[in-house]
């Protein structure tokens, strides 16, 4: 007999510890606008009822060179609701942050702060776990924002951290001489170019990007980039950033030989030890930038600056391309950012997406001061500031067992003869986007459930309460044609499908049918 409870609680330990998992990957703090990084691991357990245990040990503070030790932030038996992407767990509560047991820590802020309000979002599956944490330290006079695993916007967006990279050049009197540039991190211009003129490239012209004290209107930051062009035997260096890494690959300077490129294969890193790419789990809307442009010279002909992005699985992408690329999800782009005065502009550029398979994975961007290469004047001068990606959250849709229910107010209902089997699709039209739903309660009679649409990044979600009575519905339909390729099917999961099966059932222009 005890051996049969021992095998049992060894049992239970073993399944307990299969559905805990630890995530490790960069975690963001911002704190009153300013931001930096750090690695940290966050532990998630999956409780036997569906709810979530959620531990982030030891948080702490690095703010200026300071580490301050901030403690435990644990949640316990979190509701969440299940979507394609991964269950979602959404709660606002008030919580008390424990002492961590990290020893090289002498003292932890949290247990004196008392009680905090505190606000959590997450999305987690096998794969990755992605998390928002809003935390009011009012004792502190800090507004905290914390991010894990944020592959749905750009890093360093704000342009505020920046590295050295060196650089050989010619002074005045053509003596070689080291020169240190400044580059915003997670970004890339000349003085960390590859490519066979590169080299010289540097040698031959100023630098390209600074960090700069001038910031956009009613911004939280402290700094912007300033983009300048440059003269190399007088022909103009346009001064251009990217996500990935410049190529300077031909003295040509229309030679698609100089682009910019990515490539999540390229094990190469900058000085400071990040990759040449941008990785991207999301699929925005629409780019936003806010930017201050002028041209040292006007150009009648080739008077604009550009931003360009492309969504890509990852694989070697350059821009300006140098073929057709089958490898991208979406395009966006803007060659046409004109001067303005010299006054700050918020720019915003919807994406194109191709109607194809590809998943998303990197996003290279690139900003220039010229949307010509080898125009524009060699003191032509573009700030840039705050760049955002905008995901939209205004086309909810749902129905039960095939039939739609309009989402015109908080509340609304439906009916099925058997609520509690009945089939529940959330979906949206939006392609930054999706639809979790979360079950509230459940009998004979009625059913029920939270309707979460989220934006990819979670920074909006929008939700509804839907109620199935009991009731007569209206059956399934025999779907008429499986070729118009303008309606969408989605599987009863809400995946959108490109292939429909025999015998099996899909969502077809908002009604359950069966192929």
């Amino acid at each position: 007999m005890k051996k049969t409870l021992l095998s049992l609680a060894l049992a239970l330990l073993s399944s307990l510890s299969m559905s805990a998992k630890d995530y490790t990957d960069t975690l963001v703090v911002t704190v009153n606008g300013t931001a930096s990084g750090q690695t940290a691991t966050i532990s998630v357990d999956k409780n036997s009822d569906g709810t979530y245990n959620f531990n982030l040990k030891n948080f702490m503070l690095k703010m200026g060179g300071q580490t301050m030790g901030i403690g435990n932030i644990t949640l316990n038996n979190l509701k969440a609701a299940t979507s394609s992407k991964g269950d979602v767990v959404t709660t606002s509560q008030n919580i008390n942050i424990t002492a961590g047991d990290d020893p090289n820590v002498g003292k932890w802020m949290g247990p004196m702060l008392g009680t905090i309000p505190l606000d959590l979002k997450l999305l987690v599956n096998d794969e990755k776990l992605y998390t928002l944490i809003g935390i009011d330290m009012k004792m502190l006079n800090q507004k905290i924002l914390v991010t894990f695993g944020d592959n749905y916007q750009l890093p360093n967006s704000g342009f505020e951290d920046y590295r050295t990279e060196q650089i050989s050049k010619l002074n005045d009197e053509y003596q070689q001489v080291t020169v240190n540039v400044e580059e915003p991190l997670n970004w890339h211009s000349f003085a960390s170019a590859t490519g066979d003129y590169a080299q010289a490239a540097n040698a031959l012209s100023d630098a390209h990007t600074y960090s700069s004290t001038e910031v956009r209107p009613n911004s939280t930051g402290k700094k912007s980039l300033l983009l300048t062009s440059a003269s190399v035997f007088g022909i103009t260096a346009n001064g251009t950033i990217t996500t990935g890494r410049m190529q300077a690959g031909d003295y040509d300077a229309a030679s698609t030989k100089n682009c910019a490129f990515l490539s999540t294969d390229n094990t190469s890193t900058d000085s400071h030890g990040d990759p040449f790419y941008a990785l991207m789990d999301g699929t925005p809307d629409s780019i936003a930038v806010w930017v201050k442009f002028k041209q040292g010279t006007p150009s009648e002909e080739h008077p604009y600056a550009t931003i360009s992005a492309a969504i890509t699985d990852g694989t070697y992408y350059q821009d300006p391309q140098d073929k057709v690329y089958a490898n991208v999800v979406a395009t966006a782009k803007d060659a046409k950012i004109a001067s303005n005065d010299f006054a700050w502009q918020r720019i915003v550029v919807p994406f194109n997406y191709n109607d194809n398979d590809v998943k998303a994975k990197a996003m290279l961007v690139t900003i220039s001061t010229n949307a010509d290469a080898g125009q524009g004047s060699a003191t032509d001068r573009l700030y840039v500031d705050d760049i955002s990606l905008i995901y939209n959250v205004d086309k909810p849709a749902v129905t039960v067992n095939g039939q739609i229910v309009t989402l015109d107010k908080e509340e609304v209902s439906a009916n099925a003869a058997d609520p509690a089997k009945a089939t529940i699709v959330a979906t949206t039209a939006n392609k930054g986007a999706f639809g979790a739903i979360r079950e509230l309660s459940n009998t004979d009679t009625q059913r029920k459930v939270e309707l979460l649409y989220c934006s990819d990044d979670l920074q909006t979600i929008k939700t509804y309460t839907l109620v199935i009575n009991k009731g007569t519905e209206t059956g399934i339909s025999q779907i008429e044609t499986a070729t118009n390729k303008e309606s969408k099917v989605y599987d009863l999961n809400g995946r959108e499908v490109k292939t429909m099966r025999h015998g099996n059932v899909y969502i077809f222009n908002g009604k359950k049918v069966l192929k």
